[in-house]
């Protein structure tokens, strides 16, 4: 499973919609498809300590 797909399933576990993800971790909706979309590797480091804050992970585990 990709790096993409692992977050996308982790979301929509504890999420209803990636929207609703997005405006809970204060992420804008289009930067979030943009990572699950095209990949994580060129997503600014803040925004992706946010997303793993936001879903209680490691950064490591992605």
């Amino acid at each position: 499973m990709s790096r993409e797909q692992n977050l996308r399933n982790r979301i929509l576990d504890k999420y209803t919609s990636f929207r609703r993800f997005s405006e809970e971790a204060d992420i804008p909706y289009s930067t979030l498809m943009t990572i699950l979309s095209r990949g994580i590797g060129g997503a600014s480091f803040d925004v992706v300590i946010r997303i793993c804050r936001k879903l209680d992970i490691n950064p490591l585990e992605i």
